[in-house]
């Protein structure tokens, strides 16, 4: 699924076209709450928990729905407060642009029922497309610093059913150093090596991949075009605008 920084890049797109004053009033929150569902980095707890989305189940799924029909008073923006209301908004966002990726591209390329589905160096090519894809939408450093300075900003909402408070505050530091990472390969390595070793490559291999990323991302864009990975977020940010919408308005 898209890395953090792309989740932070888009959701800032995507605020800027719905330009509502549900989403402008706290910027900072928003955008938190675009990384929000990603907080099993720190509780440690199954993805489930908070993607409200099961990757074992290749019926249709709907996270949104799932989310607020497990917790409904998160379900309309009447009787929240603003915070609360853009955190809401954002992480919309995060669970819709992770489903479409899941859909188009990471189920039909990289997954279980893909082509590659026996083949241990799926992982690698996706998570290596994903590293490429967050770097360049990292590139625009004056977005990025935007981003940082309005999370910094904010203070973290509280009350969130199925995130504690305390997790929270400590996620809010995390996006804020997530939203200053550089557009370059530094975190390449750290990313890569769990599934380059699963998948089986020798410790000289891998510090080859890692010290020339080239290879590797070359690889998975022959896999999903670049002209598809432009329609997929062309199809994500129209479907994160149009979910955020419909919540607020």
């Amino acid at each position: 699924m898209p890395s953090l920084g792309s989740h932070l890049a888009r959701a800032r797109q995507a605020a800027a076209r719905l330009a509502l004053p549900e989403v402008d009033a706290d910027r900072g929150a928003f955008y938190l709450g675009a990384t929000a569902p990603d907080i099993r980095v720190i509780t440690r707890l199954d993805r489930a928990v908070t993607h409200f989305f099961d990757l074992k189940d290749f019926g249709d799924q709907d996270g949104v729905a799932r989310m607020f029909e497990a917790n409904p008073a998160l379900a309309t923006p009447a009787g929240l407060d603003a915070a609360t209301t853009a955190f809401v908004a954002g992480y919309l966002t995060h669970l819709v642009l992770d489903e479409t990726y899941i859909g188009q591209v990471y189920r039909p390329s990289f997954g279980a029922r893909s082509p590659r589905s026996e083949d241990p160096k799926a992982n690698v090519l996706d998570r290596a497309l994903q590293y490429e894809m967050d770097r360049r939408d990292r590139e625009d450093e004056a977005a990025m610093a935007e981003v940082r300075a309005a999370i910094e900003a904010t203070v973290p909402v509280r009350g969130i059913p199925f995130i504690a408070d305390e997790h929270l505050a400590q996620w809010l530091t995390v996006s804020a150093d997530v939203a200053g990472q550089a557009a370059d390969y530094s975190r390449f390595r750290r990313m890569m090596m769990r599934h380059l070793e699963g998948a089986g490559y020798d410790a000289a291999t891998i510090d080859t991949l890692c010290e020339a990323p080239d290879a590797l991302i070359r690889e998975a864009f022959g896999v999903v075009s670049e002209e598809r990975i432009e329609r997929f977020w062309r199809d994500a940010t129209d479907r994160m605008e149009a979910r955020v919408r419909s919540y607020l308005r």
